[in-house]
């Protein structure tokens, strides 16, 4: 898409005299013109005089919205802006061309246009006085939003407050209008749009939710849009902080015994900030006590359970939850493999996530299968990768497991 200026120039004659005697007129000014941003635009100044006196005559074009007041860009036919030339080019041309009855026009040529370039253009046209008329020239800028790293991601916690703020600039100023990403809707009365300020160039505004839950986390999009194309979107992540919450692929496994067995087992942890997980097994003793719910997962539990590690017996490994092609700052996948399994292994392993905000376990069984048996049904005696994500899919999709 490109980008356009509008130049707004008034057409009108103006007719100079000198003692009561008709020495000159404004007979002409050029029509509205539409350029590029990067482009060029002319502004015209056509002027009548009588022959006897078109020598004493002086037009100049005079740029009025320099920091100084305003600048001469031209006098008659010659460029007198002493910086005309920008990145080895012209910024200023004057075409003088002779018309029928004694008019003269005065073509100034504006290039490389940019934002600076607003503002009016005078022609003065002077003898023993002077008049003149002004065009104005505004070039229209697409929108573009001001970034910080703190607009980029932002914090909350469970019941708390977050807010999202959007700087658009541009000529116009922008509308800011604020969406998730995903395209599912704000949530319903716990957000406002509080507007900070607004300039003829520029919109501040500022996205604030309340009541944070889980289900605000996500990307948030924030639009800038003038009507100039293209429009500009900010990207913001919000971030929710919350205890982990542990889940179970599959609340059990079996497997056969002996050599040349091995299972994995999987367990998903969400929460924020990013939980650490350990995985215990249980005694045969405690196993029965569980089952027979006479055994919390305490503290007393964890102090004298077996804390499993990577050696050559156990294998914990962590994998990062992907939605799409994204992935999640808060899920991740946790497995424990076993290798050459026991009889003494048929017990319950705890998977157990904790962070700043709390804690969370979950228990899944590992119990003996006929190996034989297993082997005809699913043709393997281990649960390996290609059919962990199969189960997880499964598991997600019947459980509603997806973050949203």
């Amino acid at each position: 898409m490109v980008n356009l200026l509008i130049i707004f120039l008034v057409c009108a004659t103006h007719t100079v005299f000198v003692n009561g005697q008709n020495i000159g007129k404004i007979t002409e000014l050029s029509e509205p013109v539409v350029a590029k941003v990067g482009g060029f635009a002319f502004v015209n100044c056509t002027v009548s005089s009588p022959q006897s006196i078109e020598n004493n005559i002086l037009v100049e074009w005079v740029f009025l919205n320099a920091t100084d007041g305003g600048k001469s860009v031209s006098s008659d036919c010659t460029i007198t802006e002493s910086h005309n030339i920008i990145a080895g080019k012209k910024k200023y041309e004057i075409f003088c061309v002779d018309l029928d009855n004694n008019d003269k026009r005065y073509a100034l040529r504006v290039n490389a246009l940019s934002v600076p370039d607003n503002g009016l253009y005078q022609c003065r046209v002077r003898i023993s006085s002077t008049d003149s008329m002004a065009v104005s020239l505004t070039v229209l800028s697409p929108p573009k939003i001001v970034k910080s790293s703190s607009d980029i991601t932002v914090y909350g916690i469970i019941n708390g407050t977050a807010s999202m703020r959007c700087d658009g600039q541009g000529i116009p100023g922008p509308n800011v209008t604020y969406g998730r990403a995903s395209g599912r809707p704000l949530p319903k009365g716990r957000y406002e749009v509080l507007t900070n300020k607004t300039t003829a160039t520029s919109t501040t505004t500022v996205l604030k939710l309340y009541n944070l839950t889980k289900e605000d986390r996500g990307t948030y999009r924030c639009s800038a849009d003038n009507n100039i194309r293209p429009p500009e979107d900010l990207f913001s992540r919000l971030i929710i902080e919350f205890k982990p919450s542990v889940s179970l692929v599959e609340p059990s496994y079996g497997s056969p015994t002996g050599e040349n067995t091995q299972i994995m087992m999987w367990c998903r942890v969400d929460g924020y900030p990013r939980p650490s997980m350990t995985w215990y097994a249980m005694t045969s003793a405690d196993t029965q006590r569980f089952k027979a719910g006479n055994l919390e997962l305490d503290e007393k539990f964890y102090s004298n359970a077996k804390v499993i590690l990577t050696d050559e017996k156990y294998q914990v490994e962590q994998k990062i939850m992907t939605v799409g092609s994204q992935s999640t700052m808060d899920s991740m996948f946790y497995s424990l493999s076993l290798q050459t399994v026991e009889s003494v292994d048929m017990v319950y392993y705890v998977c157990r996530a904790m962070n700043t905000h709390g804690e969370d376990a979950q228990a899944v069984l590992l119990y003996p299968v006929n190996a034989l048996a297993d082997e005809r049904n699913t043709g393997t005696t281990a649960l390996s990768e290609s059919t962990f994500i199969l189960f997880t899919l499964t598991a997600l999709l019947s459980r509603h497991l997806f973050i949203r």
